[in-house]
């Protein structure tokens, strides 16, 4: 028997030990005194020991059965505490079993009439508290069917979305369950509406549990298109701040309206365990469904009222239009210095590919001599290193962003394996079409290379904790590198633009 269970039981076991010696003890003590006077506190005395014994013998007990049982064997069958309720009812019947017990054989009273009477007054006083009375039956029931258990998070639901109350469960008692809400509040919930109102205990099966989150676009957007792009946004956070990777997000087409078609994003994730709450999960999805849809040109549905007298304008980019290539060039962060003429020439000229989820796009090692853009989708960039059997995953890659730049330039081996986690559109510029640009205006050359430069000593952990002059002359030597290997590797390139001036 440890402390904590000696410090709980001494007190109650002292206090019965008492009375029922007192019990041994008065009757030799009062008798020897021998004064009528002293009868009647005889009789006092005799009341409060046998009333002290049924007292402290219901309070002994009970705080046994509330160590060794509700505290030890209930709470490690159910894996949670024992409600607080149950032991207050508990604890209140014993009591009542002690008092009946007093009136019948202390004071020799038949308890039939008083539990006629007090049946009269029962009615009353439940007419009078009849919510009151609601709430304890209903904290009842909520203890013995066990829809939700102390620790568990759970949304009681509003008559609208703004009115839903999510929090975690602390305490189950008379008349209210408190709760703790995600804005770090404590509110207490009447019993009686946990009857009324419908209740999602997000812990029911489990830690893990399914979310989703409504995104309406208009008509004309393609439907695997849609697909493609709101997939790739949720899929871009998987696998951090407890959105998982594992059950597979998806996307489905929930319903349409008069603005456009609602579709579902939905996700899996465990909300609280690692410290990321539920409206901080569903804000990083959107976030980054948000810069999907905004890097595809795609903006959500929103009510529009147009009178055409032309053509009917385009909602949503279009990446087989030389307009919309060409913007997406000039997002690009290589391709920002050209000039309107050389962004559409390249827009023109380079090819459009699309890709199925899974299909590997480039392989490390490969040879090559192009690179790529990101329109649409997700891809997730993989190394293999010699000493590894399979390839890790080293960084992702989003609408907006290239790859492969270093085969395009230097004509070096692919130096990672990019695959497709989404169904995905890219656009391919190969060596053919960066010759005619560089032939026109060879000095892009030097800002490409630094443009790479900067990207290969960001990625560098060496350069993390360099000053800025150091980062500002680790980029010049490499950009100073990839220049001098892109005139071997263009040749003839830089020669006639020489010989020309």
């Amino acid at each position: 028997m440890n402390r904590e269970v000696i410090r709980r039981l001494w007190f109650p076991t002292l206090v019965f030990i008492i009375f029922v010696g007192s019990a041994f003890l008065s009757q030799d003590m009062l008798f020897k005194l021998g004064s009528e006077a002293l009868g009647a506190t005889q009789r006092v005395l005799l009341y409060i020991v046998q009333i002290g014994i049924w007292i402290s013998a219901a309070y002994f007990l009970n705080r046994l059965i509330v160590i060794f049982i509700w505290d030890g064997l209930v709470k490690r069958t159910i894996g949670a505490p024992v409600p607080r309720l149950l032991k207050d009812v508990f604890t209140i019947i014993l009591y009542l079993i002690a008092l009946t017990g007093i009136i019948r054989t202390v004071f020799k009273q038949d308890i039939t009439g008083i539990l006629a009477t007090s049946g009269i007054v029962g009615l009353v006083l439940g007419i009078a508290l009849r919510d009151i009375i609601l709430d304890v039956f209903t904290g009842i029931a909520v203890n013995i069917d066990r829809p939700f258990v102390i620790g568990d998070w759970i949304m009681i639901h509003g008559s609208t979305s703004d009115n839903h109350i999510i929090g975690k469960v602390l305490e189950i008692n008379w008349r209210t369950t408190r709760m703790y809400t995600e804005d770090d509040s404590v509110i207490m919930i009447p019993n009686s509406m946990l009857s009324t109102l419908k209740v999602t205990n997000f812990w029911g099966a489990g830690p893990i549990s399914r979310f989703e989150a409504p995104i309406c676009l208009d008509f004309s957007v393609p439907s695997d298109r849609a697909v493609r792009v709101l997939l790739a946004g949720v899929k871009a956070v998987t696998g951090q701040n407890g959105i998982l990777e594992e059950p597979e997000p998806h996307v489905i087409i929930s319903e349409t309206n008069s603005f456009g078609i609602e579709y579902k994003v939905r996700y899996w994730m465990s909300p609280w365990l690692k410290g990321e709450s539920l409206a901080g999960g569903r804000s990083r999805v959107l976030t980054s469904v948000m810069e999907q849809l905004k890097q595809a040109g795609i903006t959500p549905a929103y009510p529009k009222q147009d009178l055409f007298y032309a053509e009917m304008p385009i909602r949503n980019f279009d990446s087989q239009t030389l307009r919309d290539r060409t913007a997406l060039l000039k997002r690009t962060e290589l391709f920002k210095t050209l000039e309107e003429k050389e962004l559409n020439k390249l827009a023109s000229a380079m090819i459009q590919r699309r890709y199925d989820k899974g299909e590997s796009l480039i392989i490390q090692g490969e040879s090559g001599d192009s690179m790529f853009i990101l329109s649409e989708g997700l891809l997730h960039a993989f190394l293999k290193s010699s000493e590894e059997e399979e390839a890790v995953k080293v960084g992702q890659i989003v609408p907006g962003e290239f790859f492969g730049e270093m085969s395009l330039l230097t004509g070096d081996p692919r130096s990672a394996t990019i695959v497709a986690i989404t169904d995905v559109v890219v656009h391919e510029i190969t060596k053919d079409h960066m010759s005619g640009l560089l032939r026109k205006r060879p000095e892009i050359a030097d800002t490409i290379s630094n443009v790479v430069a900067e990207r290969r000593v960001k990625n560098l952990k060496l350069m993390a904790t360099a000053t800025p002059e150091e980062r500002i002359e680790e980029t010049r030597n490499i950009a100073r590198q990839i220049f001098d290997r892109m005139k071997s590797f263009f040749k003839g390139v830089f020669e006639r633009h020489t010989m020309s001036e």
